[in-house]
């Protein structure tokens, strides 16, 4: 053997041993930094520690973290991993600018579990030690693939959020001294989310599911979304005292176009450009057997105030929509319903920003009760006093007899006749509300009927009938006149509120001299 290819040998034999000399002491290194740096509320563990350091490649198998400080709302946060890797180290910005560079971060089928923070006084969460950085951090893409996301209750006996699965990707995320304190530790440019199955229950008696969403910068897109009662009607009235609505909404589809976030102060903005709702389907049903919920029903502008975030939507469309609404009298045998289906609704200025001046705007179309049509004008601003409002609207083509399945049950009346044309303007605040009113009609007449609703109570549908006017006696265009005057009942809805405000326009329409003031 030759001496050139003997020291050939030997090179290699010392080249091979001195990386993994290397290898072994930046292992070791590694392990001690992770001792050092790791603050004491973070366990890191993991089962074993693969390096290539010719590509600056490390791999964690079988990583598990576990932070038991305070983080925002969470007061445990579990991280099992089938790996962490690290790809793209750079050793020459760590050790010569004073910087972190890695191409690419992966966590490999990561199962994260939260759990909250204890609602109770008394107990009181470990605070988490700030992170101090001495270098930049920056990581060009950051994956997070095929995970398992669960929130739970501060005792791990509620599931507060579950997700089936979900795809992350982060581009151009970076940190330093300053950022990794803020509310959201770290920037970055872009990044997709791809989340499947979402569930999550709201309280007591509901629970929203998503079948999947699809996030990015720009857009966010859900398919099959929806927000249930967890009960059956009969199940939910053994259940509840008082009474409460049994809901069932379904949404096929919404599309979120161009949105950002905001924090500042650990307060949280929401911005969309435009929300759409496709075909979405609203059951709702009320045992009128159960007692009242006396307490106070906030307006809708009051309501925005109250929101634990600012949003600030610009227009919100919801199209080909449906509404069917039931109350059960006691021992009624049949559900009264009331259904508006073809639902179409642009609304625009959707905000509780006080720098917002213009007025949130609604409007609607729809089919009352599959034939009259009905178009509504909304408005009102979120900050006025006394929740302010305007509404102005109008029904036409109205056979009144299809009310007669809601109004028989639960008003005790039926209805005859057709309304030709209906047009109202209602202008109001949280008390009292007033308006005007015009409607043509042809033999509108109602009905009084005996407690079991099926014979006519005739004494006092003649007197009804006797000063009702059957349109008869109308202006040259064929409307009758008259004025809305109405007080709110502060324990039931706005649209209860709507209700009596027409009612009492139909009233004045139809009982007085229907001559316009």
């Amino acid at each position: 053997m030759s001496k050139i290819l003997k020291w050939l040998i030997l090179v290699i034999i010392f080249c091979i041993g001195g990386y993994m000399l290397v290898e072994w002491k930046t292992k070791m290194e590694i392990i001690s930094f992770l001792d050092r740096k790791v603050p004491d509320h973070i366990d890191f563990s993991y089962d074993r520690l693969t390096i290539n350091l010719f590509e600056g490649n490390l791999a964690f198998k079988n990583a598990a973290v576990v932070s038991s400080g305070r983080q925002i709302s969470s007061c445990e946060i579990k991280v099992n991993a089938a790996e962490l890797s690290i790809k793209g180290f750079s050793y020459w910005k760590a050790f010569f600018q004073k910087s972190i560079f890695i191409k690419t971060l992966k966590l490999s089928k990561p199962h994260l579990n939260f759990k909250t923070c204890s609602k109770d006084p008394n107990v009181v969460a470990n605070k988490s030690n700030p992170i101090k950085l001495l270098k930049k951090i920056f990581v060009e893409e950051i994956i997070f693939e095929s995970g398992i996301i669960e929130v739970w209750d501060s005792e791990e006996e509620v599931e507060l959020v579950s997700v089936e699965s979900i795809d992350l990707n982060l581009r151009d995320v970076a940190t330093d001294s300053k950022i990794i304190v803020e509310y959201v530790p770290f920037t970055f440019s872009k990044y997709n989310i791809e989340i499947q199955n979402f569930n999550a229950p709201l309280g007591k008696y509901e629970k929203l599911k998503m079948e999947s969403l699809v996030m990015n910068n720009s857009n966010i897109d859900i398919t099959d979304i929806s927000l249930c009662t967890i009960y059956s009607k009969s199940e939910l009235s053994k259940k509840i005292k008082y009474q409460r609505d049994y809901v069932n909404l379904l949404v096929p589809s919404v599309t979120v176009k161009n949105h950002n976030y905001l924090t500042t102060n650990d307060s949280l903005q929401v911005n969309f450009k435009k929300l759409v709702l496709t075909e979405p389907r609203l059951e709702m049903y009320r045992d009128k057997s159960k007692l009242e919920d006396f307490r106070k029903k906030p307006l809708y502008g009051e309501l925005l105030q109250k929101l634990p975030f600012k949003i600030a939507i610009d227009s919100v469309f919801i199209k080909k929509g449906a509404i069917v609404y039931e109350e059960d009298m006691p021992n009624n045998t049949k559900p009264g319903a009331l259904s508006f289906n073809n639902l179409d609704v642009a609304i625009g200025n959707l905000s509780n920003m006080i720098t917002v001046k213009e007025p949130v705007k609604i409007q609607l179309d729809a089919h009352l009760m599959g034939t009259g049509k009905f178009h509504l004008n909304w408005e009102f601003d979120v900050y006025a006093p006394q929740n302010s409002f305007l509404i102005s609207g109008r029904l036409s083509n109205f056979n009144t007899e299809s009310l007669n399945d809601f109004l028989v049950p639960n008003l005790r009346t039926k209805t005859t006749g057709t309304i030709d044309q209906l047009y109202f303007t209602i202008s109001g605040n949280d008390n009292v509300a007033t308006g005007d009113i015009k409607m043509s009609y042809e033999d509108f007449k109602f009905q009084v009927l005996n407690k079991e609703r099926s014979d006519v109570k005739q004494v006092l549908s003649f007197i009804g009938n006797l000063f009702v006017n059957d349109g008869s006696k109308a202006d040259a265009e064929g409307f009758r006149y008259g004025n809305i005057s109405a007080e709110r009942t502060q324990h039931k809805s706005f649209f209860n509120y709507l209700w009596i405000n027409l009612q009492d326009g139909l009233l004045s329409v139809l009982t007085s001299n229907g001559k316009k003031d």
